[in-house]
């Protein structure tokens, strides 16, 4: 009866995943998991249920207007708050499922908590009239952040060459996209008095803004779900 060479039986075995020790499951777990078929129909009802969130967020725009709560330091800033630390604390919760992943919950979620900041400064000290040190509050955050992302640079580099492999990766850069270009020219005063001219009011471009950036935290959220979801993996045995 014929019988593998000795060489072949020792070199299978050492290539077995529990003979390579810790290491090799961390590299096993990084690798992305073979998802289920995509369903045109699952597709659709998610299509769906994004778009009438994004027309129901702007809910406060439809409310009468009131002197007493400022627009961005009302309904609309607590809102964008309340959705930047729903996103955060998704992915702390998700940081523990996350295996190989677990710096990069926490990196985001110490980003999107700098970001927390930075929307609940002016309700704390405009509504509550208290200060908040929200340049340092802010700054705290994003030094924690790029100190985890320099400890686990390989993984945080490993996610953000597979980033368009998670879900919810396009919902964070249309949100991207939103602040840092469609809210620099809809928030711009010279293009509403460009628009409108004689029928121009100073309020328009603080309005766009203010629901410009509610809309941005919204899809921030939406996709911040999506990544935890990706991202809260259990190691599959």
């Amino acid at each position: 009866m014929w019988r593998p060479p000795a060489t072949h039986i020792a070199l299978a075995a050492a290539l077995r995943p529990d003979a390579l020790g810790d290491k090799t499951h961390v590299m096993f777990d990084a690798l992305p998991k073979p998802q289920r078929n995509p369903s045109f129909s699952r597709t659709l009802l998610r299509v769906l249920l994004i778009s009438a969130g994004s027309v129901a967020i702007l809910l406060p725009a439809w409310l009468p207007n009131r002197p007493s709560a400022p627009l961005e330091r009302g309904t609309v800033e607590l809102l964008q708050a309340f959705l930047l630390a729903a996103s955060a604390a998704l992915m702390f919760g998700a940081s523990s499922h996350a295996g190989a992943y677990r710096p990069v919950c926490r990196v985001l979620g110490l980003g999107l908590m700098a970001a927390f900041s930075g929307e609940i400064e002016d309700f704390v000290s405009g509504m509550l009239h208290l200060r908040f040190p929200e340049a340092w509050v802010a700054g705290a955050f994003a030094l924690a952040a790029i100190i985890t992302a320099l400890r686990h640079r390989r993984v945080v580099v490993h996610f953000i060459a597979t980033l368009g492999q998670h879900a919810g990766a396009g919902l964070i850069a249309a949100a991207l996209l939103i602040i840092y270009v469609f809210n620099r020219v809809m928030g711009s005063t010279a293009f509403w008095k460009a628009s409108l001219g004689d029928a121009y009011s100073p309020n328009i471009p603080r309005i766009c803004k203010g629901y410009l950036e509610l809309l941005a935290c919204y899809l921030i959220f939406i996709g911040a779900l999506g990544l935890s979801l990706t991202l809260a993996r259990r190691r599959q045995d």
